[in-house]
């Protein structure tokens, strides 16, 4: 190897040394990794590369399912995800090992977008039924009669599904409220809507607890606004770490252009097959990581 060569080396792992010092998620995620370290090692199960493909499966199949995405739609999107990765690998690495690595990267890419599609209805649907129970929560102090709120406010209702399937039960097939309410519970599976069930249970029995239900869509309205600044914050997270992440992998790119000694050094010896591999998985568990700090905070 000349001087030169590795002059254009020693350059580029400086380069992309400090691309990864600057790409680095804020301090305070790193802060939340470093709390969660400690929570996780109390859970922490054995895992091995098959049981991760196995709950990767489990992922795809539960996805599918509640996307009601059709199977050969999916497996389209798969496969053209695999090729576009694979394209993409090609033209920036030359190299055939990790043009299959992008492209199982891109094979898994629908799942990913799967994930981010779910989370934001998911996200929508709590949003709707804070409204919901804020509308009925008012009614019923005034009128204190939870079937006739929920009957005078169903048409105006953002989330009226469970509310119209309680409505029904309660006057056709089963008088109690309670039994009623604790099927409508289990059909909306929310922590809050929960303790919003518990207290109109126990209003039934006491009169002045209707006023407690103010309070939990209060707390809730409080996570909604906390929800909000940290949708700001990340925001501004991403926006900042995909500029990194488009000048890291364009980095090959430029120097295939512009300094071909040091991209045929980059994708043919080994130190810097070695620098592009843990290029690759720093770049995914970052992702991976950002992507579960990123959940809302309501689901």
């Amino acid at each position: 190897m000349t001087t030169i060569n590795l002059t254009y080396l020693a350059v580029f792992l400086l380069v992309s040394a400090a691309f990864f010092l600057v790409g680095g998620l804020d301090e305070k995620i790193a802060a939340e990794l470093r709390r969660g370290k400690k929570a996780g090692t109390l859970r922490l199960r054995k895992r091995t590369p098959l049981t991760r493909l196995v709950r990767l499966e489990e992922k795809r199949r539960r996805l599918i399912a509640e996307a009601r995405m059709p199977r050969p739609i999916f497996w389209l999107l798969t496969i053209l995800g695999a090729a576009g990765g694979a394209a993409v690998g090609r033209l920036f690495f030359s190299h055939v090992f990790f043009s299959v690595i992008v492209g199982v990267l891109g094979a898994i890419s629908p799942i990913c977008y799967l994930s981010f599609k779910l989370m934001n209805a998911k996200s929508r649907r709590v949003e709707k039924l804070h409204s919901s129970m804020l509308i009925l929560s008012n009614s019923y102090i005034v009128t204190e009669d939870l079937i006739q709120s929920v009957y005078d406010n169903l048409q105006v209702l953002e989330y009226p599904a469970p509310f119209r399937d309680f409505l029904t039960y309660v006057s056709l097939i089963d008088s109690n409220i309670k039994t009623g309410l604790r099927r409508m519970e289990a059909q909306v599976n929310n922590d809050y809507f929960s303790q919003w069930v518990n207290v109109l249970i126990l209003a039934q029995d006491d009169r002045s607890m209707k006023y407690v239900t103010m309070s939990v869509v209060d707390a809730m309205s409080d996570i909604h606004q906390a929800q909000r600044e940290s949708d700001t914050a990340m925001y501004v997270i991403w926006r900042e770490y995909f500029t990194v992440l488009s000048l890291i992998f364009a980095a090959p790119l430029i120097f295939r252009v512009l300094m071909k000694d040091a991209y045929t050094v980059l994708v043919t010896t080994m130190p810097g097959q070695v620098l592009l591999t843990l290029l690759l998985a720093a770049v995914v568990f970052s992702l991976v990581r950002a992507y579960r700090l990123g959940k809302p905070l309501l689901i």
